[in-house]
């Protein structure tokens, strides 16, 4: 019978977290701090309930009313440093050992930030969890705004200073067509840089959404591609080609699109051969970390260590990082499994 993974397993495992928002990854207690900083009443301002963000949200868009409030005081480069800071040191207390951190930098911007001082912010608190901890940004629009949005957000990457390995299309699919956004895909590959879009999540047709995104932008990765369980052609070309999906089942739940993790897809995307990653999304704003989506992920599949360690391969291989990063990345997981089996062998010896 294969042994459940423990809780100092869930720990100690080298994490890669690949869907995840800068914006949305700002806790209750800093932006508190933040809305005091400008005298305002955290509780008022945030619509803190007993202390938390107001989830679970009744709807997409009432959970985006949190999240932009919790930005509204990101107002100046310190601001910022404090958010990066404080994001990264999370991240490295539950040993995530690389992230992927989407960052809307217009939203900042549109509210006076001077770019350079946004990027120099940036870095300089990513950096605060130390060298052991990589965080790359991926930048990204929201789709709603359309292709100036898009021209705004690439004359700002082309111009940064930062650690940015990505583009991403994020907001409410089918909002605008999606040709709108050929060049901004075709930038991406200009610069070097993945790209990855939010579909089959919301929107009028979040399968049409997804599959629009493979063929008219050739997304590398989709960000929670829920819809395709609805679809078994969709479904089926998920697996063929391997299509890295950005599974987030904890911010799904959160507004509303499935009433329990149980009813939730991701059992069958694992069962089907998907090659899905696990992320947390806007943490805080769902009230979840990492390690307790791992956590889920284990109870709703009965994933063993072996499953856990594959997980974040893919995750690792999927990465919009250099080839030398993902070799080191899958090294430390190649050793965190290897340190469980060496452990497992000596449990199983007969004393001598």
């Amino acid at each position: 019978m294969t042994e459940l993974p423990s809780e100092h397993d869930l720990l100690t495992l080298p994490k890669v977290e690949l869907h995840l928002h800068l914006n949305g990854a700002i806790s209750e207690a800093t932006a508190a701090t933040l809305a005091g900083r400008y005298g305002e009443d955290p509780e008022r301002a945030l619509r803190l309930v007993d202390g938390h963000y107001p989830y679970p949200y009744s709807s997409f868009h009432d959970f985006l009313d949190a999240y932009l409030a919790a930005n509204s005081f990101v107002r100046d480069p310190d601001d910022l440093e404090f958010v990066a800071a404080e994001f990264a040191r999370a991240q490295a207390a539950q040993n995530v050992v690389y992230s992927e951190a989407q960052f809307t930098a217009m939203i900042l911007v549109r509210q006076g930030m001077e770019p350079q001082g946004m990027w120099a912010a940036l870095k300089r608190g990513l950096a605060a969890a130390g060298p052991e901890v990589r965080i790359g940004l991926i930048v990204d629009v929201i789709r709603n705004l359309g292709r100036e949005e898009a021209e705004a957000t690439l004359r700002l990457v082309e111009e940064a200073d930062a650690p940015i390995v990505g583009l991403g299309l994020t907001g409410v699919e089918g909002s605008v067509p999606i040709t709108e956004f050929v060049e901004f895909r075709a930038a991406a590959r200009r610069l070097g840089l993945g790209f990855t879009i939010h579909a089959g999540e919301t929107g009028a047709d979040p399968v049409q959404s997804m599959v629009e995104s493979l063929d008219i932008l050739e997304t590398d990765r989709i960000g929670h591609g829920v819809a395709a369980v609805r679809d078994q052609p969709l479904l089926e070309r998920l697996v063929r080609d391997q299509v890295p999906l950005e599974v987030c089942p904890s911010s799904n739940v959160g507004i509303g699109l499935f009433p329990t993790l149980e009813v939730h897809p991701v059992v069958s995307f694992w069962t089907a051969g998907v090659n899905l990653t696990i992320s947390s999304d806007d943490p805080p704003f769902f009230g979840i970390t990492m390690i307790d989506e791992l956590r889920n992920f284990v109870r709703l599949t009965g994933a063993s260590r072996d499953d856990l360690a594959e997980l974040q391969r893919r995750g690792a291989r999927a990465a919009f990082a250099g080839e030398e990063v993902k070799a080191r990345l899958l090294s430390q997981i190649d050793s965190w499994a290897d340190s469980n089996n060496v452990r497992n062998e000596t449990l199983a010896s007969p004393a001598r």
